[in-house]
């Protein structure tokens, strides 16, 4: 309720501020809101003390940090201990930047002085500060929605095309430099204007995740309305009908380009020159100013101090290598005059220097990109063929790079009538030849070539450098001359040869372009186009999902075309392959099997579901692919395996320590709680067990399995179904009895798990008995808490000391949950409230629900099969698991 409030405030004093400045003129650092929580200090105590302390380090590092930069102000004891962040928009001047961030800082020492956590937003900048650390991991809470009041007139196409860019703003948010702006026309006289931004310490695939997050909240933010913005702690999206932000893309630099257009710098963060090292500074640059005159590349060293060189673009005449230099030396003197180390790219030239002596050396960091992620293909096939002949291309160059003396080569290859695909690669000319190959090919490995639209990119190392473009951007190697003509009988010859090669290539080229354009129209009349199949199986959803969408050859390479060495796990919905994607993620791939007619619409399902939720105890949901007969999901990849391959095998029990079990109880817990309270659906999961949470390197747990979860409304209890589906053992009494579901259904489910973590035993009946029902681990474990002696239910294996307080409230909990009347089983809240705090008094719990002295008609219950890979039970079966990797 307080985020409502704090929303319907906003939308109030943002009003004013859309009305008022339909542009960014105003130089004064905007203020939105700020959110004081985590417990209160007491003023003069330590934490209060190095709270100060960070944030003025916070002010000291705006000028020469590129507006992020954070710090620890560390205590002996971890609780006094402060971390904190700035980032500053994008596209702002520093000097706003530094002027935000002292307003920002001034703020929180005044109204959050006492606070333990704080975080305050600006227009052009965040702060933010905690007693714990929060470095590279996603936060979305508290979020804050802003909108402008005035109403779209088409809703509907608006909200998708609204979708698409922002959804395409995000993906060159994360792959780039985590931040990125892209306009779309509205119509022949508006435009749409979109921001993404992250956290510069988050990984590409945390910070996609935070901003799909943003993105989903937009309807709740600011449905129908001409602007607006989610702003969550680690990451935020906005989006006008005019240019709110500055634009700071580089122009295209074509082949006829004659001034070098600046890209991007780079200094050192750790070490300050003295006047000393700036003296022998300023005569290195003098000499490379000097000697860009006759050459293409230059290293030099003055006085053992200081070293440098640069590399100019190995087509270009030397007076624009030489007024390259010039800017380059001019530019990086002045941005980067604090710092003993600096790297500064043009589109002609690349210049660096460094108190190292580090000529010779392979270096890969630090990188600047410019990638297009605009997919402007008509088809998965000419996005395939792209991706084809780009890889080709480069591997081509990456070969012959290290063949050249001036370590520069180019090549353009022809994609079809229309386009040719012009590609450079070029190493600095001190390595080697195998070095300049290995920076290379760092390159090209993290290229995420799946994600590439054909607008044209680049990657900058200060090593090497490779681009693509489908325009000529360098001068072809006739033209790199100093002017001198070649003598007529070597033009004469040169003609002859060419006109051979024009007879013998010419019509070979127009049968191959021939026979790929009656192919593609075959084709195309069997062949849906991808949009057209995301709108035919997900509807209004489809726009949402599209950048999610993967195509079946990506995946085919990644798994090695299914190939059994790859294959790691089969379940009801078929085959689960290890694979790896073109940008060195390692994902785990669900394929539907062709022949099971089951797992379509828990296919669609889990789709719907899983991509819009994101939680540290969620598996992570990476893509899918929907393509002829193929339906796969795409997840991160999780090395350990699933829960119950360590707690049901002997040989593997004893690497769960308690304090691991402990905190994969309070991992679910918090993964269910999401789930049911605090994602933007509710969602009721209805097939929780051991084999559907998976464990990662560091054994944090994951749930997984989406496939049977269902949505009902937030201020929904519960909800009826015909099709009773998950698996006995953990399924309420009520939902399998009488197809009722809840969360409550849940809370059963994970009280089961509880107990099986506890004990190492699995809930297993022998139905075929006549006292089977009294012999589960239910009524096991009653019979100890009644008699006890309830210690004695510890999974033996567990040997070394672990805190008995721990072990019975996990066990009161796990009683608790299994309760026959749902509405006496508590909620994830308080569960969760539970396992954190120990000073709360448990209720005491009943029987179970399987502790019943009647018998259950085994004809009543009907069960399908789950996504995960349950065969059809009846009240005489088990089911059994397959442990295999994930």
């Amino acid at each position: 309720m307080a985020s409502c409030n704090i929303f319907f405030l906003l939308i109030l004093i943002r009003f004013v501020t859309f009305e008022i400045t339909p542009a960014e003129t105003a130089s004064n650092p905007v203020y939105i809101y700020h959110n004081c929580s985590g417990g209160n200090t007491t003023d003069g105590s330590t934490f209060q003390s190095n709270l100060k302390i960070l944030l003025s380090s916070l002010l000291d590092n705006t000028p020469a940090n590129n507006g992020f930069y954070n710090n620890t102000v560390s205590s002996q004891n971890s609780s006094n201990s402060v971390f904190g962040l700035f980032m500053c928009t994008g596209e702002i001047p520093s000097q706003l930047c530094q002027q935000c961030v002292q307003n920002a800082t001034q703020r929180l020492s005044s109204e959050c002085s006492l606070a333990k956590q704080a975080v305050i937003w600006y227009d052009e900048c965040m702060v933010r500060y905690s007693n714990t650390s929060f470095f590279s991991t996603v936060s979305i809470r508290p979020r804050v929605g802003l909108l402008n009041t005035a109403n779209i007139t088409n809703e509907e196409s608006f909200m998708e095309l609204l979708f698409q860019t922002m959804n395409k703003t995000a993906d060159a948010a994360a792959v780039d430099n985590k931040f990125a702006i892209r306009e779309a026309n509205i119509s022949n006289f508006q435009s749409l204007y979109c921001l993404a931004q992250c956290t510069p310490d988050l990984s590409p695939s945390d910070c996609r995740r935070c901003l799909s997050g943003a993105i989903g909240d937009l309807p709740w933010c600011c449905q129908g309305k001409i602007g607006g913005r989610v702003l969550y702690p680690s990451c935020n999206v906005r989006y006008e009908l005019y240019p709110f932000y500055r634009f700071t893309e580089a122009p295209e630099d074509s082949e006829l380009s004659e001034d070098p257009i600046y890209l991007s710098h780079k200094c050192s963060t750790n070490v300050t020159a003295d006047s000393d090292f700036k003296v022998h500074l300023s005569t290195l640059f003098s000499y490379m100013s000097s000697n860009a005159t006759n050459q293409m590349d230059y290293k030099d060293g003055v006085e053992d101090t200081v070293y440098g060189l640069f590399m100019c673009r190995g087509d270009l005449p030397s007076r624009l290598c030489q007024q390259c230099v010039l800017n380059a030396t001019h530019r990086i003197s002045s941005d980067c005059n604090s710092f003993q180390e600096g790297v500064i790219w043009y589109s002609h030239c690349m210049l660096r220097y460094s108190y190292r002596h580090f000529f010779s050396q392979v270096e890969k960091s630090p990188a600047y990109k410019i990638l297009s992620l605009i997919n402007t293909f008509s088809d998965v096939k000419e996005q395939n063929l792209f991706t084809y002949g780009l890889t080709k291309t480069l591997n081509n160059l990456i070969e012959a790079a290290p063949l050249s003396s001036a370590r520069y080569v180019t090549k353009s290859s022809q994609m079809d009538d229309s386009q040719t695909l012009y590609v450079l690669a070029q190493c600095t000319q001190d390595l080697y030849g195998d070095d300049c190959m290995d920076c290379l090919e760092d390159i090209y490995k993290n290229m995420p070539f799946s994600q590439l639209g054909n607008p044209g990119g680049r990657i900058l190392y200060p090593s090497c450098n490779i681009r693509y473009e489908f325009f000529q951007f360098y001068r072809d190697p006739q033209r790199q001359g100093l002017g001198n003509s070649s003598p007529p009988v070597l033009k004469e010859k040169g003609k002859r040869r060419l006109r051979t090669i024009i007879s013998i290539v010419l019509p070979t080229t127009i049968s191959v372009i021939l026979f790929i354009f009656v192919y593609y129209l075959i084709k195309r009349k069997v062949r849906r186009s991808a949009k057209s199949i995301l709108r035919e199986n997900f509807g209004y959803e489809s726009a949402t999902l599209e950048p999610l969408q993967f195509s079946l050859a990506v995946i085919e390479a990644a798994t090695n075309n299914f190939s059994n060495d790859k294959r790691i796990g089969k379940g009801g919905f078929g085959e689960v392959y290890k694979g790896i994607l073109f940008d060195g993620r390692q994902v785990a791939v669900k394929k539907l099997s062709k022949s099971s007619k089951q797992g379509v619409n828990e296919f669609k399902n889990e789709v719907l579901l899983i991509a819009k939720l994101q939680h540290r105890n969620l598996v992570t949901f990476i893509g899918f692919c929907l393509e002829e007969e193929h339906k796969i999901l795409i997840y991160e990849y999780v090395p350990n395996k699933s829960l119950d391959y360590f707690l049901f095998d002997s040989q593997r029990t004893h690497l769960l320590s308690w304090s691991q079990r402990y905190d994969v109880i309070g991992g679910v817990a918090r993964g269910i709680l999401y789930l049911h309270e605090h994602s933007r659906l509710k969602v009721i999961h209805r097939d929780l067990k051991p084999s559907n949470i998976l464990l990662d390197e560091n054994m944090i747990p994951k749930i997984s399995d989406f496939g049977l979860a269902r949505i009902v409304e937030i201020n929904q209890d519960e909800g009826n179904t015909n099709r009773i589906v998950g698996t006995y053992g953990y399924m309420s009494p009520e939902y399998a009895m009488f197809g009722q579901f809840s969360e409550k259904s849940d809370v059963f489910s994970f009280g089961v798990m509880v107990l099986e973590i506890i004990t190492g035993k699995k809930n297993s009946t022998s139905y075929d008995q006549p006292h089977g029902v009294a012999n589960s681990l239910l009524s096991y474990v009653w019979r100890q808490w009644r008699d006890e002696t309830i210690l004695s239910i510890l999974d033996p294996s567990v040997k070394e000391k672990y805190s008995e307080q721990e072990v019975l409230i996990c066990i009161q909990i796990g009683l608790l949950c299994v309760q026959q009347n749902p509405h006496a089983r508590p909620s994830m809240v308080k569960i969760v409230s539970y396992l954190s705090n120990y000073l709360v008094e448990l209720p005491r719990p009943e029987e179970p629900t399987f502790f019943l002295h009647g018998t259950m008609d085994s004809k009543a219950l009907i069960q399908e099969p789950s996504s995960s890979g349950c065969i059809p039970l009846s009240l005489n079966e088990m089911p059994t698991s397959q442990f295999l990797p994930r």
